[in-house]
């Protein structure tokens, strides 16, 4: 007689017998564990992308002023119901869409700094990044000219930190471990030059021709960081 367990010899629950390839019965066992969210909250998701898309290109293309939530869901095909689900109003919209597009420049700087081996390098390359996307219709209407008038009451009443200030942390952190910042809070040096990348951007943002003030800027960029890379006395240049 074969003692040799068969396809379906023990199938009480306690049984331990590794599925055969070609098994149904014990394919049809094992224990998927496949996350998939609920039909609801696909929907969900993909009525909150559509409005954030539709948004964007309605803000971008008339400013903030001058899109209505109507405009919005008249062109995204849902019920003012559903955009009230997801936002409180026209300015949450904003918000979620500024985040979006702020989002996809953080990740270009970053990206950026982190592609170059030395800290002068990174910075540089950084915050090049940052300044191509000024010339970005999407960057330069939403997050350079409307989102100061739109959000700065957050930041001022709120106390929220611009978005801005941890990418710049991630961009200048290594530059303290050069001599010229060596000893430098980089709280203080990330708001200072907070600064000046807004002034740049708006610069840009307003010029009648942004691809020659964007041409400027780099002209300003580079001499501060000759400047500051300039041997002085014995030095060793700031490196």
């Amino acid at each position: 007689m074969d003692d040799r367990a068969g396809p379906t010899d023990d199938l009480s629950p306690t049984s331990h017998r590794r599925p055969i390839i070609g098994d149904r019965l014990s394919v049809s066992l094992v224990e998927w564990r496949v996350s998939v969210k609920p039909l609801r909250a696909r929907q969900a998701e993909a009525t909150r992308s559509l409005l954030i898309a539709v948004a964007r290109k309605n803000f971008t293309e008339h400013g903030y002023a001058a899109t209505s939530i109507d405009d919005i869901i008249q062109q995204a095909g849902v019920a003012r119901g559903a955009l009230y689900h997801h936002f409180s109003g026209k300015e949450a919209l904003f918000r979620a869409v500024y985040e979006a597009v702020e989002g996809e420049v953080f990740s270009q700087v970053t990206e950026a700094a982190a592609s170059q081996a030395s800290p002068w390098d990174a910075v540089r390359a950084g915050l090049s990044a940052f300044l191509d996307a000024c010339l970005e219709p999407a960057f330069r209407r939403i997050v350079v000219l409307d989102s100061v008038s739109v959000l700065q009451s957050q930041v001022l009443e709120v106390g929220i930190d611009p978005v801005e200030l941890p990418m710049l942390r991630t961009v200048l952190t290594p530059l303290l471990g050069t001599t010229t910042f060596g000893g430098i809070a980089i709280d203080a040096l990330t708001h200072v030059a907070l600064g000046g990348l807004y002034g740049a951007s708006l610069y840009i943002a307003r010029a009648s021709d942004p691809r020659a003030a964007r041409a400027e800027v780099d002209l300003v960029l580079d001499t501060l960081v000759a400047g500051l890379l300039r041997p002085t006395g014995g030095g060793d240049g700031g490196i």
